[in-house]
């Protein structure tokens, strides 16, 4: 049993004086001293007369982040950071129950010295009030609440708003549509000066408690719906790595299941294959969201294919009755074809592969919450979800199988806005951005993550990028890695924010960008630019992403001038005068919500860039690689194959890199490819390991060999390395030998005769 302090009275106002102490450290080390021991011994003594404690439920405090504050603000690194918040203004304790992973808070005592008020109360995060709202289960409860029992709402951490039980669906609307998620309590406050009994203060717990039984019934029965749907995910995500066939009009193909693998936090995902004999027709992934705090408010099953999602199903739902048929409603969002008539098209080829519909949903199977069991086989279910989503694929023309036509693009209705406005949710947390890049195929240090990240967000007006460096270092990667990123995607999700422009050499103006209006063909000339600048001024919330590939294969400064000045003086682009133009605005200024993303690689084929370009931007050089995680990322069969070989090349990288010759992570995997291709043939066809090595490094590594004297050195490792490995009848070794001879006899070279 835990002993109480002597004392029977707490002194309120001794604790609103600490609160109110001015400095951080010595403020989080008074709470932790003086209220810490007495408000947590309190209550722990509470929850134990009262049987409280049991199994399942935990006593959580706020001592953990006082003491870390604390320390942090010792480390002169951190000190200057943590000495004007407003941590250890307050100080709680709270008793939680544990379901499955979650935890449902069931009593809350808060001591907040900003409010100036001792609360106790229920607490709960947003998302749980949003699902009981969502299913008329929290109205009817918050009607049954006593009337000395109050509800608040907190957006801001230390300070909590009451909100009347007529005011609460309104209040809680707007927050929604808002995008808010702020925290909700419902319970009752007292002021926190003067000095209040304990026995006084039990009496107030004890009443909460009774009073919010209703509430805290709810919220733990939502945290059971939560812990079922997880269950319900769990059954596909078990059924791993699998080969069928699939049918698909009228043709068969190999359909290839890999293992599931974490992607996100929250999240986990199976890829999926089709071949056509042995030629791969499309992949996707099955992916499977839990709830999210900060993205997704539903379990969901989602169908990718080639980075469109075909199926979106929220199945939360399902677990709320005994038995639950699982129907998915399809509605196609085409901007170009009659998606009524795609409707109707997909429900008859659904039919005809065996599907039942009704309307504009399908039938997938009856699911038992008690036995957590389908009507039939999860691997039968998986397959029709793959058949029905390469349908659909089919029919909206984003997928070419046999006499199809080529693929368009999608906008919103009515019926789909709320999932698709969940799918596409910007959030510019770094954690969330970094862990989805970390996650990801690519390789990029948390350093050039960050880097990159505060040179895009660190004007609230102007972002714009430039990325320096050899070819294959994944420039263009790391941009649409971050843009997915910020949107929650992966980096294989299609993403309607994101544009990536190829520049053109003939690239001589600001029409390239902004278009212009043509005489002969009586219409004003859209650029995908442009289109991106007009979306961005109607969806301000929403930040667009514009890459620039290779931008510099056109002078820079001729067709972005007009950008960068617009973007400076905040002023507007005229783009025509005519009055018979409706469709394009005579003028359109730069949203604060477009970021601009330049690639830019310098060679003899390239241009440099001028000081009007450079003075409005931020220049990041990508040329380091870390080949050791690449290859960690490698399947072991691969690694096998050629781990000889890999040494080698990185060998020879090392020499390269020492003159600013090396190459990226495009040239290391194109040449893995190639030698794991060559050991796959039959062996009297296959070349041997060497000679095959040889092969790939005067294929992509020596053509882009040039320089002067001053690679000399270079050329007498290269020649002494080849000779030891392929001999001196190789094609590598003979391409070096000739290179420095004609490096002795003209004092430059080049791979190219």
């Amino acid at each position: 049993m835990v002993h109480d302090t002597s004392t029977t009275t707490f002194d309120l106002l001794k604790y609103q004086t600490i609160f109110n102490e001015i400095d951080t450290s010595d403020r989080c080390r008074s709470v932790l001293d003086n209220i810490h021991p007495e408000i947590k011994a309190f209550f722990e003594r509470f929850c134990h007369d009262n049987n409280l404690l049991t199994e399942n439920r935990v006593i959580k405090d706020y001592s953990v982040t006082l003491t870390t504050t604390y320390h942090d603000s010792k480390n002169p690194k951190l000190a200057e950071q943590k000495k004007s918040t407003k941590i250890g203004r307050k100080y709680y304790v709270a008793l939680n129950e544990k379901i499955g992973e979650q935890e449902v808070n069931l009593l809350t005592l808060e001591l907040n010295g900003v409010d100036q008020k001792l609360y106790i109360s229920v607490d709960s995060t947003f998302l749980p009030i949003w699902y009981l709202m969502r299913a008329d289960q929290l109205m009817p409860a918050i009607q049954q609440l006593p009337e000395d029992v109050s509800i608040y709402f907190q957006s801001d951490w230390f300070k909590k708003e009451q909100v009347l039980k007529s005011n609460f669906k309104p209040v809680f609307t707007t927050f929604r549509k808002q995008r808010k998620r702020p925290y909700y309590h419902f319970g009752t406050e007292l002021p926190l000066y003067g000095q209040i009994s304990k026995e006084e203060l039990e009496k107030h717990l004890l009443k909460v408690w009774e009073n919010t039984e209703i509430v805290k019934e709810k919220l733990m029965e939502e945290k059971k719906w939560d812990k079922q749907g997880n269950e319900f995910l769990d059954l596909f995500i078990n059924e791993g790595y699998r080969k069928d066939t699939i049918q698909l009009l009228e043709h068969s193909y190999s359909l290839i299941f890999g293992e599931v693998d974490h992607f996100k936090s929250k999240a986990k995902r199976q890829a999926f294959s089709i071949y056509d004999q042995d030629q791969l027709i499309t992949k996707g992934f099955i992916i499977y969201f839990e709830i999210d705090e900060t993205i997704s408010p539903n379990q969901v099953i989602c169908v990718a294919i080639e980075g469109h999602d075909h199926i979106y199903s929220n199945v939360r739902d399902l677990v709320l009755k005994d038995e639950a048929e699982w129907w998915i409603k399809k509605v196609f969002t085409t901007r170009h074809l009659d998606n009524t008539e795609l409707n109707r098209n997909a429900m008859e080829l659904l039919n005809e592969h065996g599907f039942e519909t009704e309307g504009n949903s399908y039938y997938v199977g009856l699911y038992n919450n008690e036995t957590k069991l389908f009507n039939k086989e999860i691997s039968v279910i998986k397959k029709e979800l793959v058949t029905a989503s390469l349908l659909f694929a089919y029919v909206s023309k984003r997928l070419e199988l046999p006499d199809t036509d080529p693929a368009i693009l999608d906008s919103n209705e009515d019926e789909t806005e709320e999932i698709l406005e969940a799918k596409f949710v910007s959030n510019f947390s770094f954690r969330e951005i970094h862990e989805t890049i970390a996650n990801s195929q690519f390789t990029f240090s948390t350093d050039i993550i960050r880097d990159f990240h505060l040179n895009l967000t660190a004007l609230d007006e102007k972002h714009f990028v430039i990325l320096n460096g050899i070819s294959g270092t994944g420039k263009t990667q790391l941009c649409r890695l971050y843009a997915n990123a910020v949107y929650g995607l992966d980096y294989e999700a299609e993403n309607p924010y994101l544009s990536i422009i190829p520049v053109r050499p003939d690239w001589m103006d600001a029409t390239a960008l902004f278009g212009y209006y043509s005489s002969f063909e009586k219409k004003y000339i859209m650029t995908e630019f442009l289109q991106v600048l007009i979306s961005a001024q109607k969806e301000r919330d929403k930040p667009h992403f514009i890459v620039l590939d290779e931008m510099n294969l056109a002078r820079v400064e001729y067709y972005l001038s007009d950008y960068l000045s617009a973007v400076e003086s905040r002023k507007e682009i005229l783009l025509h005068n005519r009055e018979d133009v409706t469709d394009i605005p005579q003028k359109i200024s730069i949203p604060p919500n477009v970021y601009v993303l330049g690639t830019i690689n310098v060679d003899e084929t390239t241009h440099s860039l001028s000081d009007k370009v450079l003075d409005r931007a931020f220049v990041m050089t990508l040329s380091d690689v870390d080949f050791d995680h690449y290859w960690s990322t490698l399947d072991q069969s691969v690694k096998s194959m050629v781990s000889n070989e890999y040494d080698i090349l990185c060998d020879i990288h090392n020499d390269l890199k020492s003159f600013d010759l090396h190459f990226g992570y495009r040239t290391m995997n194109e040449m893995v490819q190639k030698l794991v291709r060559n050991k796959e043939l039959d062996e009297q066809f296959s070349l041997d390991s060497m000679s095959a090595l040889d092969r790939v490094i005067s294929e992509k590594m020596l053509p882009k060999l040039r320089g002067d004297e001053r690679i000399t050195d270079l050329f007498t490792k290269l020649k002494t390395k080849f000779q030891a490995h392929f001999g001196e009848e190789s094609q590598s070794f003979g391409h070096i030998m000739r290179m420095e001879k004609e490096l002795e006899r003209y004092g430059a070279t080049q791979f190219w005769r």
